[in-house]
């Protein structure tokens, strides 16, 4: 048997194979018992769903006049001497009220069920001459992709409808959901706000980024790979040093790659300064987990940090951090955290903001040795203590303002000292 398949805008011409005669033929190649759980779940799951709307519906008929009897067979034909009809018009038929929105279909799965597409699974039905049964699992596919536009912010589940996007660019889309996720919300933003000839150039921009990957070499591809692996391995580089580590390419062509395809391997600028001419470039690295928070922030504080006051008076600390990677470790601190105010600059990490700044010393006080006394003051004075703010305040200031700041608090040095012992002390 032959078929043919929707690939990217292109019909695919399929030969028919031997051995495959049923969709369970099919399922049967790839995980046996991951097919019968889920079967058993689904089952579960439409038991739930037929219950409930009987449960609905005999409610709705006891309020409603003129209803069926209870206990009454289809069509109400309770007689022993008639048979009620065991098959009805439209019985089978998936329609906008099919149950399988409540199903618990996710964005991903075919994939975490059968480790393949949906449409990877439609094409080998079709190449087994099993056409017929394609429509049974095509709702399944439509409420997956239901769920993966659910997943991005403002992205109506409605679009399904609308949207002209083939299995291709789902299949992009679900393979690069993070790398394309911008590109997609402008493009669903530009097609929502286009009249028919705006949504038409809004969807061929949006396919001529996806099917780039198509119009890479094998070379090309090695390259992309190899590059991820080595920004994984040993953080961000420019694009010369990318090229030390074995690439065959100059690095003009590498750079130019990386810009049009490095998004498919999720390689990105990441530039601090927006006036270097030369690029970084890095993956994501969204993986990144530090396993104890407050020794890490402890342990660079008491190495050479430092505490600033901005000019509205918020606070900053200042952490020496030298590392290639010390953008993501910033991001990583802050989901931990669960602040907003930690980022990179230069060869450090900046803690800034009265929040972030509490929060992340009251994790760092058991590790902080060497400069103990200064994180005590620090932290007293975020809450307004009064002699918390005198004593940071002068640690901060300039010698002549050291000075002034004395005489206008009628202090001695002494009986600084002995305001710092007390806070220190917890009096």
């Amino acid at each position: 048997m032959h078929g043919q398949v929707d690939w990217g805008g292109q019909m695919l011409r399929i030969n028919g194979i031997d051995g495959v005669n049923s969709l369970i033929d099919v399922l049967k190649t790839v995980d046996q018992t991951k097919i019968i759980d889920q079967e058993i779940k689904l089952l579960g799951q439409k038991k739930k769903v037929e219950a409930e709307r009987k449960k609905a519906e005999a409610k709705q008929g006891e309020s409603a006049a003129g209803g069926p009897r209870d206990g009454s067979g289809i069509e109400g034909m309770d007689s022993n001497e008639s048979s009620a009809p065991t098959e009805q018009p439209g019985v089978d038929l998936l329609t906008e009220a099919s149950p399988l929105p409540t199903l618990g279909v996710t964005k991903s799965w075919f994939i975490d069920n059968f480790g393949m597409q949906g449409n990877e699974i439609c094409e080998l039905l079709i190449k087994s001459g099993r056409e017929d049964v394609v429509p049974m699992i095509s709702p399944i596919i439509k409420q997956e992709r239901i769920a993966l536009l659910e997943s991005f912010p403002s992205v109506s589940s409605e679009l399904v409808e609308r949207l002209p996007f083939t299995d291709f660019d789902y299949a992009m889309l679900q393979k690069n959901e993070k790398t394309l996720e911008i590109p997609f919300r402008r493009f669903v933003k530009a097609w929502n706000d286009s009249d028919e000839e705006g949504k038409s150039a809004a969807y061929q921009k949006w396919s001529d980024r996806i099917s780039k990957q198509t119009r890479l070499s094998a070379r090309e591809h090695n390259l992309l790979s190899k590059c991820s692996s080595v920004l994984v391995k040993s953080g961000s580089m420019n694009a010369q040093a990318l090229q030390s580590y074995g690439l065959d390419t100059s690095t003009t062509e590498l750079s130019m790659l990386i810009k049009s395809h490095g998004f498919l391997y999720g390689i990105q600028a990441v530039n601090q300064d927006s006036n270097s001419k030369v690029l970084f470039y890095d993956v994501e690295r969204g993986d990144l987990l530090v396993k104890n928070t407050g020794a890490l922030i402890g342990g660079l504080f008491d190495n050479g940090g430092s505490i600033e006051i901005g000019p509205r008076g918020t606070p900053r600390i200042i952490l020496p951090f030298n590392s290639s990677i010390n953008k993501h470790y910033a991001s990583a601190l802050c989901e931990e955290i669960g602040v907003s105010g930690i980022h990179a600059e230069g060869d450090g990490l900046v803690i800034e903001g009265e929040s972030s700044v509490s929060k992340s010393l009251d994790l760092a006080m058991p590790f902080i040795h060497h400069a103990k006394e200064s994180a005590i003051i620090l932290r007293k004075a975020i809450s307004n203590d009064n002699n918390a703010l005198r004593c940071l305040s002068y640690d901060l200031a300039t010698p002549m303002q050291k000075v002034s700041l004395l005489k206008k608090w009628g202090y001695s040095d002494d009986n600084l000292v002995e305001l710092r012992g007390g806070l220190i002390n917890g009096e």
